[in-house]
């Protein structure tokens, strides 16, 4: 499976598309970026396919320069709907969560909780931590941080504070217990229960946004105006905001409450407070989950945002909103079709590789065994063992069905045909084996039967 979230098969005929639109050095920049080996390649995939849509409608150039030396991403003319062209100078940004994290090292203190719960021979199944959250800061630049220690601080408060308790449980196994620290910037607490087998934790949500100005939306946003104050005085300024792992694009309009501010309306008052920029185009991908048992299904979410009338410029115009809007309409219905949201592929693309394949997934009808064709190709060239192989099908567990293909040879039946199907947004193959020729080059000699007597 890919670890974009496209298929690397769909990026791929992308990069051939665009060999008609950007130069040698262009396109090798690009490529280079795709081929890196961490969560860079997050940014490059939306570059990708952004300007792979975009040069299906009307006129498409990358990084032209401007006459502040800038050079912005995208220089793309349409035709309006007065037949006129409209210059429209535009930007990419990818947007994550990364700096919040780094404050709200939750994860991080989870981790050692478990790491120390492992050492001293206990389950982490066993534990659930719970921190709380407040707002801080005045009242329009705000942020949410939750109550925990600083990373910095976390080591040395598990040895001195956690290492006690949790030796203290070591010898009361079957009892239950709380560690709870509730203090001026503190407040969260550890549970221990042997009942438990699946512990975890919950937490304040802080990633949300409860100021206009201090979010991860609105600090990207800001950091693309001097990119673009340099475009044309007729032409119009878009950025395009792509998801990278940032909860306020994910959620959309949906992330909103009493005390909190969505994307759209993050973006507004950024163009509110930049009149040099005319249109915002919020880029995400959303869930549709279906009934129980049923894989969750991916599709593209866009939503433009143009600049409140009193903020815009005598460029944004009736005609030009829909011109803009039915172009990108177009353009971007030639993105691919997503696999995965972008928060797990932003995740994904921190190690490197190009991504698992579908070991272990078979099926078996009738006489057909269906098994994936990258898990097959490692196998033979030595890179898992076979040991590996069974493993990953569940082959060798007690309670699983057995290896069908062992059952086969047991049967003395030999392979009679094999297919491949093409995975087209797998990233891998199908390779059907047809079991079901009994062969004499398998078996023991044995009488002939009726009809083969009959033959001769």
């Amino acid at each position: 499976m890919t670890n974009f979230v496209f298929s690397r098969r769909a990026m791929q005929a992308r990069i051939i598309a665009l060999a008609q639109t950007l130069d040698n050095a262009q396109l090798r920049s690009l490529i280079n970026r795709l081929n890196a080996n961490d969560a860079t390649r997050l940014h490059a995939m939306w570059e990708l396919v952004i300007l792979h849509g975009l040069c299906q409608v009307g006129d498409l150039k990358h990084e032209q320069v401007l006459p502040n030396g800038r050079c912005p991403d995208i220089d793309w003319k349409i035709k309006k709907q007065d037949c006129d062209i409209l210059s429209i100078i535009a930007d990419i940004t990818t947007i994550s969560d990364d700096g919040l994290e780094a404050q709200n090292p939750i994860k991080f203190l989870r981790e050692e909780i478990f790491r120390l719960a492992i050492k001293l021979g206990l389950l982490p199944g066993n534990f659930w931590c719970d921190v709380r959250g407040k707002t801080i800061g005045s009242f329009h630049k705000s942020k949410m941080r939750l109550m925990m220690p600083e990373k910095h601080e976390i080591s040395s408060f598990i040895k001195n504070e956690l290492e006690p308790w949790f030796y203290n449980i070591k010898k009361n196994r079957t009892i239950k217990s709380t560690f709870d620290r509730t203090e001026k910037d503190l407040n969260f607490k550890i549970i221990f229960d042997p009942t438990w087998e699946n512990g975890g934790g919950s937490h304040t949500s802080y990633t949300v946004a409860t100021s206009k100005t201090i979010n991860p939306l609105f600090s990207a946003l800001k950091g693309k105006v001097k990119q673009l104050n340099g475009a044309p005085d007729d032409a119009l300024r878009l950025i395009i905001a792509c998801d990278g792992g940032c909860d306020l694009l994910r959620h959309g309009a949906g992330g909103k409450s009493h005390y909190t501010y969505n994307s759209r309306e993050v973006a507004e008052d950024f163009l509110r407070q930049n009149s040099s920029i005319d249109f915002v185009l919020l880029t995400t991908t959303t869930e549709l989950r279906q009934s129980f048992g049923l894989p969750t299904n991916y599709q593209m979410s866009y939503e433009l945002v143009c600049a409140p009338p009193a903020s815009r410029s005598q460029r944004v115009t009736l005609n030009s909103i829909n011109s803009v809007t039915e172009a990108l309409r177009v353009a971007l219905s030639n993105v691919p079709k997503p696999l995965r949201p972008a928060y797990h592929s932003a995740s994904l693309l921190k190690q490197p590789g190009v991504g698992n394949d579908q070991l272990g997934g078979y099926s078996m009808q009738g006489h057909e065994i269906k098994i994936s064709s990258r898990g097959l190709i490692r196998l033979l060239a030595g890179e898992i063992s076979v040991e590996e192989f069974n493993r990953a099908h569940r082959w060798n567990e007690p309670n699983s069905p057995n290896n069908p293909f062992a059952a086969h040879l047991k049967s003395r039946l030999m392979i009679s045909k094999i297919d491949v199907t093409a995975g087209k947004d797998t990233d891998d193959d199908e390779i059907t084996f047809t079991l079901d020729k009994f062969d004499a080059a398998n078996t023991n000699f044995s009488m002939p039967n009726t009809d083969e007597t009959n033959k001769t």
